[in-house]
């Protein structure tokens, strides 16, 4: 984009364009000089100008008709035109606004009045261009995908695209007002995670991303809105920030279902695939094929290949169909005892105890079963990780919260962590077990995960360090299925 005006002076007398060229060289223009209609056609082309200075008398094509050709040109028609006339009549000015012309000026000049139209009409044109790129951007705006936000000081919204509002609820425009967070909370938004939304409504800091979740109901979807915020220019001494909406639900079901995909088909197949091991015993050059040990082994892994292929099947079945579908899914607490302990027997974990409130013990939840189980599964699997020996003793709590919530409560007896690590578990892809072993073991996205399935729901979680003992405790508030 150029910074100077660019001028074209068309005259057939070199004092007339030299005496323009001088009269406008204090404006800092840049100047380009043409004699004729042809070559004013010709220049006006190359240089498309900001404003062309157009005589009106000259021999073949005279300025009326340059201004015609001008007109009807896809790149020129806009350009504003100035026409320079010594001849006053209305007959002349009447033809000159038929063919385009935007203003006159009669020769001899006026200086003060030269200088003063032609600024006029250039901040007119610029203005005319300026409004023409902001319809433009108003309708791409308005015709993206995404949504976009304008909020002014104390959260205010100042404009809102289609997408906005849509993602938003803002059906009336008495609801701009009522600002951002109250509107995210009027329309049952879950703030993912907690500390990314603490310094809002400040640009984002760092590599900790902000998600707003809206949980799926019987009467509309899972929502999932990546927000991002910058800073834009301030007007009229007005600080905005510009609020960029992103639906990421898609994304955010395949990562969940790559991760329970990895997490169902590691549990199912990690005990049979031990049980095979005892082939290779088989292998051994001394051992009795017709020995109790050996049909003892014979039998280990004739059963482990039976439970392999029913495993396999298992998982076939579940590439198949969509078992962490939140709605119309439900738990029943009365079963959670006899989940833990097949649990706590694949992994490996000599002591799990349970409590549950009599309120709620025989109440379902409003989560889907597979995903309970995979949550407990990544859990105590990160307790038994995390555990100086590998051996936690892990205790299990379910309370009501108020008649529509239970707290899920899991502790173990492993190792405190930090608070800068604390604030970033739920982070995908961060690892903390790195800085106790130096090891990195999985993808990361275990605790992550278990977030985005609380959080789909319309639950919570939180990780704490244990007052009583080190560990750590994790609280899952988790909705509850009600009459």
């Amino acid at each position: 984009m150029h910074n100077k005006s660019r001028l074209l002076i068309v005259d057939d007398e070199e004092r007339g364009r030299e005496a323009l060229k001088i009269l406008l060289a204090s404006e800092n223009y840049q100047i380009t000089l043409a004699q004729s209609g042809e070559e004013a056609l010709l220049k006006a082309t190359e240089l498309i100008p900001d404003l062309i200075l157009l005589d009106v008398m000259m021999p073949g094509m005279d300025g009326f008709e340059v201004c015609q050709h001008l007109r009807v040109h896809p790149q020129l028609r806009e350009v504003p035109i100035i026409m320079l006339t010594a001849i006053s009549d209305r007959k002349s000015r009447l033809r000159g606004i038929e063919v385009g012309a935007d203003d006159f000026i009669i020769k001899p000049f006026d200086r003060v009045e030269l200088l003063t139209r032609v600024r006029t009409i250039l901040r007119l044109n610029r203005y005319r261009r300026l409004l023409a790129e902001r319809t433009r951007f108003d309708w791409a705006v308005e015709q993206s995908n995404d949504g976009y936000l304008s909020l002014t000081e104390g959260d205010i919204i100042q404009y809102a695209n289609s997408a906005a509002r849509y993602f938003l609820g803002l059906l009336k425009e008495n609801a701009l007002a009522e600002g951002f967070l109250k509107n995210i909370e009027k329309q049952g938004f879950k703030f993912d995670t907690s500390e990314a939304w603490h310094n809002w409504p400040t640009p984002n800091v760092g590599s900790m991303p902000r998600y707003l979740v809206r949980p799926e109901t019987r009467y509309r979807p899972l929502l999932w809105l990546q927000v991002d915020i910058l800073e834009s220019p301030s007007e009229d001494g007005i600080n905005s920030q510009l609020v960029h909406l992103r639906d990421v639900t898609a994304q955010m079901n395949l990562q969940q279902k790559m991760w329970t995909f990895q997490t169902f088909v590691s549990h199912k197949l990690r005990a049979p695939l031990n049980g095979l091991v005892s082939l290779q015993i088989l292998d051994q050059k001394n051992i009795d094929l017709s020995s109790a040990k050996a049909h003892s082994l014979l039998k280990i892994a004739r059963d482990s290949a039976n439970r392999l292929q029913t495993q396999i099947l298992d998982i076939l079945r579940y590439v198949d169909s969509s078992m962490l579908s939140q709605h119309n899914n439900a738990f029943q607490l009365s079963t959670l005892s006899s989940l833990l302990n097949q649990i706590r027997g694949d992994l490996e974990i000599p002591t799990v105890s349970l409590q549950i409130a009599d309120s709620v013990a025989n109440k379902s939840l409003a989560f889907s079963p597979p995903g309970l189980e995979l949550i407990l599964r990544e859990s105590l699997t990160n307790s038994k990780k995390f555990h100086p020996q590998q051996s936690p003793a892990i205790e299990i709590s379910v309370i009501p919260t108020n008649h529509t919530t239970i707290q899920l409560s899991i502790s173990d007896n492993g190792q405190y962590l930090s608070h800068q690590e604390l604030t970033k578990v739920w982070t995908p892809f961060y690892q903390s077990e790195k800085y106790f072993t130096g090891e990195v073991q999985g993808m990361g996205l275990g605790l992550a995960m278990i977030a985005r399935l609380v959080w789909s729901c319309g639950g919570n979680c939180s990780l704490l360090n244990r007052e009583d003992k080190p560990g750590v405790r994790m609280e899952l508030t988790l909705p509850l299925i009600t009459e």
